[in-house]
């Protein structure tokens, strides 16, 4: 594997942002009625799907 590929599997360490921030156990903002806890982690959804698709097109 080359130092360019390796760099951007660093990417993939994105995600697991919203799970080692103490942030997210939170109830408000509200959005729709929504708590924050819940349509954050809808939100991370795309975010996630488009990491993986960077590093899986860059590291070909």
């Amino acid at each position: 594997m080359d130092q360019r590929a390796s760099a951007w599997h660093l990417l993939l360490l994105v995600p697991f942002l919203v799970l080692v921030t103490p942030w997210v156990n939170t109830v408000e903002p509200r959005l729709f009625g929504m708590p924050f806890f819940y349509w954050s982690q809808f939100a991370w959804i795309p975010v996630t799907a488009g990491c993986l698709a960077v590093v899986y097109v860059r590291s070909r």
